[in-house]
């Protein structure tokens, strides 16, 4: 693409809000037989549940450097209590003999407590959805009230000898000597899903526990509420962006957007002598710039070299419990390898290069027979693959057998070694890293052996694009097929066809005809005709000069890719190489850009900062005029990430170099 004003914009997620629904369990663990100052005959009760839950208000603030979330739910919790013994006695029975018999009494008491509370938590984000947090929880009691009785639930026909009635003991009202707060100690666990693209919305299901480290009862009896929560927020994310434009000068007034060059099917013809001297009428040619308005009738070509280069991972990673190389590493046969060039490899991919590791090691090998290599066989150090120093070995073998047998590297140069896990291993216990950390390292005693790999490629843009032809005035009586034919030099391509309906404005596009308009000095239109007897003849004919633009008014370098440690923003010796041929090709009119990315490892704000670490970190090392540093984490995503490659690519940083050339320096 050709450069133009760069536009960056961060978003920056202020803080969130939302509501809250959360059903609770609660458990009341008590040791009292009544309620202080009411009076009651039974035993101490039970431990009790009861059913109900809370609403409430969150706010949600997400620390950028760090993976943590400092959270405050504002909620109206109801906790209700449902207490209930029996107890069985000996009463008097004049009717029976003996003269007593055996009674049950049930004890009663139901509670209802409603309490107004703030909650403080922090939450550790494992990624940008998966959190877990704790924190404390106070309340103040907003009201208390209770109902009590005693029942004589058999036998039917007794009554209580106080009050001669089978209930006695009724009494509701207030709780009595009611704490004035209750507070908690909260752990919880969240994953938030997002309900719309830019995850600004999230519906975040939870489950929590509180538990208790206040009494309800201001008295010696204890009362303490055990409470399992579980539910559902809606959070909404505030956000600000800020937009940074930075102009780029340039001495051409017109950005036009590049423009995919697609190559159609062409054959090359003999154009007969005698066609000219058949043109019937004329036809025009006006060409259109994309905003559809007229503009001279010149084709210009202008060029542009770009140069990538990318930087090569020295690992080679392997399935869980194989010594087998993957397929997805490119291994050729003996044949191959004599003929393998850089070409062959060519490609705008990283990863795509990165699969020919083994081929570019052995290919480098051979022209460094001074070179040797080491290589270092690693394991997950988990399950099957715990301390299994022998697969570790069998890996880094299946690389040297590749490298002896295939490339014909002697023996003797590759020294093999095996551990556990690797010197700086990626996150353990957890899928990704144990993917990471199944490698064989290769490290060299010639630095030459894993420099980035450089590509120059030559780009073109052709302006205008649009083309329309008059035929208004052409003769269409008697057409029975008719064709509109681009010709330069000898080379014809067929632009459309059509029936015995012609239009009077047919359009084209110039990039149909972009190859052959490289070393072009002018493109000739003709419309040809073949009429109800076969007869062929042109009936329209035009020609568009063509101007080639050689010289770059903009020299672009492009490095791919720098990449870093997981979690790491430190650049090693392994990129000096890459910092000094960028320094090499900055000039005063240069642009540096620099972007930073991550794999998705983490939060999403936790990684954009990280990134934005990087690129800065990099920057350090450079003096430019204009320097624009980013940070996406993982908003663009460059490579596949369910590969561990992939995700080794994306902890990187990208750097352009756009330098504009004055004449002086084309």
């Amino acid at each position: 693409m050709f450069a133009a004003d760069t536009t960056v914009v961060r978003q920056q997620i202020l803080w969130k809000g939302g509501v809250s629904v959360f059903p609770s369990i609660y458990r009341h663990h008590v040791d009292f037989s009544a309620l202080p100052g009411i009076p009651s005959c039974g035993p101490i009760y039970s431990n009790s549940e009861g059913l109900l839950g809370s609403i409430g208000l969150d706010f949600t603030y997400d620390y950028e450097t760090m993976p943590l979330s400092l959270q405050s739910r504002l909620d109206i919790k109801g906790i209700p209590g449902a207490f209930y013994e029996a107890e069985e006695i000996l009463i008097d029975d004049p009717n029976s003999n003996p003269a007593f018999t055996l009674a049950r009494i049930g004890y009663n008491l139901s509670t209802s407590i409603y309490s107004l509370g703030l909650s403080i938590l922090a939450n550790y984000r494992f990624d940008d959805a998966l959190s877990i947090g704790g924190g404390l929880r106070f309340g103040g009691i907003l009201s208390s009230t209770f109902e009590q009785d005693e029942k004589l639930e058999s036998p039917t026909n007794a009554v209580f000898t106080d009050n001669q009635a089978r209930t006695r003991n009724q009494f509701y009202g207030s709780i009595p000597d009611m704490s004035v707060v209750e507070g908690g100690i909260v752990m919880l666990g969240r994953y938030a899903l997002p309900l719309n693209a830019r995850n600004t919305t999230q519906l975040i299901p939870e489950i929590a526990y509180e538990f208790p480290i206040t009494d309800l009862l201001k008295s010696d009896e204890t009362w303490q509420v055990h409470t399992i929560r579980f539910g559902v927020s809606i959070v909404f994310s505030y956000t600000k962006e800020e937009t940074i434009i930075i102009p780029l000068e340039t001495k051409d007034p017109i950005l036009i957007p590049s423009l995919t060059i697609t190559t159609p099917s062409r054959n090359q013809v003999q154009m007969k002598q005698n066609l000219t001297s058949l043109i019937q009428s004329p036809i025009k040619a006006i060409l259109y710039d994309t905003n559809g308005s007229p503009v001279d009738n010149v084709i210009k070509i202008e060029k542009k070299v770009a140069r990538n280069m990318f930087s090569i991972i020295n690992y080679v990673f392997f399935d869980s419990s194989s010594a087998e190389i993957p397929s997805r590493y490119k291994q050729l046969n003996d044949i191959e390898t004599s003929n393998l060039s850089i070409d062959d490899i060519r490609t705008d991919s990283a990863i795509n290069l990165y699969h020919n590791v083994l081929n570019i090691l052995g290919q480098r090998l051979q022209k460094k027979p001074d070179a040797n290599i080491n290589l270092t066989g690693t394991n997950s150090n988990n399950g099957i693959e715990a301390n299994n120093l022998a697969l570790s070995k069998k890996r880094a073998e299946a690389i040297k057998n590749y490298l002896v047998n295939v490339w014909k590297i002697q023996p003797e140069r590759i020294n093999v070694d095996a551990r556990n896990l690797p010197d700086q291993p990626s996150r353990i216990n957890t899928g990704y890293g144990e993917e990471e950390n199944r490698r064989v390292e290769i490290s060299s005693s010639d630095p030459d052996i894993f420099l980035p790999i450089k590509f120059i490629d030559t780009s073109y843009r052709v302006i205008p694009n649009d083309i329309r032809i008059s035929t208004d005035r052409l003769n269409k009586e008697n057409i029975k097929q008719w064709e509109l034919r681009a010709v330069t030099g000898n080379q014809s391509v067929v632009l459309k066809t059509g029936d015995s309906y012609m239009e009077d404005t047919l359009r084209t596009f110039a990039d149909n005809l972009s190859d052959d308009l490289l070393n072009a000095e002018s493109v000739e239109l003709k419309i040809i005709a073949k009429d109800n007897n076969g007869a062929e003849k042109v009936i329209g004919e035009t020609s568009i000069p063509v101007k080639q633009i050689i010289a770059n008014k903009n020299k672009v370098e492009k490095y791919n890719l720098i990449t870093f440690g997981y979690n790491s923003s430190a650049v090693d010796e392994a990129n000096n190489f890459i910092i000094q041929d960028v320094k090499k090709n900055i000039l005063n009119t240069s642009i540096l850009t620099l972007t930073g990315h991550t794999d998705r490892t983490g939060a999403a704000q936790y990684n954009r900062s990280l990134s934005l670490r990087r690129a800065q970190e990099i920057s350090r090392y450079f003096t430019a005029n204009k320097i624009v540093t980013e940070g996406r984490g993982f908003d663009d995503l460059l490579f596949p990430l369910h590969l561990p490659e992939g995700r080794f690519y994306s902890r990187t940083v990208r750097i352009t170099v756009d330098t504009y050339l004055d004449d002086e320096k084309k």
